[in-house]
């Protein structure tokens, strides 16, 4: 197995007097943005994790490549307990892990041409010898779909996709063996998503990179992913394997996402941009976290929290209603 993530939790602080649960006076987080979470990735596979925002998404891929320490769990790569190293030994493995974040536009350091900017991590690492970064370069941005000509250009040059292109190129060059793309396409013009989705289908296939994808619509994620992660409340609450149709979904959430397909635009979610510390002090402290927004909850919602159960197949689902 090349990543294996063990019951991972992570909690944050949220912000003084913003949320009360109930309408009462409770602060502070009763529930953690990612509760006892774990996955396993093979070799060349593709996941998908989707979920609305601050259901634990990012947080998971934050936490995968120890760009934060979860407070509990583990992040093992190829046996490699990562939580365990020091900072020096934690910088040679962490760059077999590579992130393509939401937000091209601060993603790049404005002041850096975009030649400066790959060759800065194959400097960091040590990649190739000094006379072949140059023709290294190149190769990046041609990979990405990008000219020769854009390695002395800054990234203020560049439209909101070309720039996460140059994002893709850069974590490209530490040669990474996980690619996890963070909502990578939701902060662009809706003419542009669909060419980085088939850049990120074209080079997961070109490159056998195993690669973590999210996002907050099920059915762009299956177009990258043939597996797929459900998550809410900070935790994963279906598993959907290759060959399973969406429309075979079965906790009541992941059919709420699908139903609200046309909606999960920018915007819609009612709690976009805010704090996963502050939409985990909305849940309520036992039980199902999802049981205040179900159709189906009853008596055992309120007292357990379900646990993942296999369905076959590898089709996982955790709710007490789904047998």
């Amino acid at each position: 197995m090349l990543l294996v993530a063990e019951h991972l939790t992570k909690s944050y602080a949220p912000r003084r007097g913003w949320l009360r649960a109930g309408g009462s006076g409770l602060r502070g987080s009763s529930r953690p943005a990612l509760a006892d979470t774990s996955l396993t990735l093979e070799r060349g596979e593709s996941i998908g994790i989707v979920g609305e925002s601050g259901s634990g998404k990012s947080t998971l891929a934050r936490c995968l490549a120890l760009l934060e320490r979860p407070d509990m769990g583990r992040v093992l790569l190829e046996g490699i307990d990562l939580t365990r190293l020091g900072r020096r030994h934690l910088r040679l493995s962490r760059r077999r892990i590579q992130v393509v974040f939401q937000d091209p536009y601060s993603s790049l350091n404005p002041r850096l041409t975009v030649g400066s900017a790959l060759r800065e991590v194959l400097f960091v690492h040590g990649l190739v010898p000094r006379d072949q970064v140059p023709r290294r370069v190149e190769a990046l941005l041609d990979q990405v779909g990008l000219p020769a000509r854009a390695v002395e250009r800054y990234p203020a040059d560049f439209s909101g996709g070309q720039r996460q292109r140059i994002c893709i190129a850069r974590a490209l060059a530490a040669d990474p063996e996980v690619l996890i793309a963070d909502e990578p396409v939701s902060a662009l013009d809706v003419s542009i998503q669909a060419q980085i989705l088939n850049l990120l289908a074209d080079l997961r296939v070109r490159l056998a990179l195993s690669m973590i994808f999210i996002s907050h619509d099920l059915h762009v994620v299956r177009y990258i992913a043939p597996k797929i992660a459900v998550m809410f409340g900070g935790r994963i609450v279906e598993v959907l394997p290759p060959g399973v149709p969406l429309e075979r979904a079965r906790h009541p959430y992941t059919e709420a996402l699908l139903a609200a397909r046309s909606r999960l635009e920018p915007g819609w979610l009612a709690h976009t941009g805010q704090l996963a510390a502050e939409l985990a002090a909305a849940l309520p402290a036992t039980g199902c976290p999802f049981r205040g927004r179900c159709p189906r909850a009853f008596a055992p919602c309120e007292e357990v929290d379900p646990s993942l159960r296999d369905l076959g197949i590898g089709h996982a689902v955790a709710c007490h209603y789904v047998t």
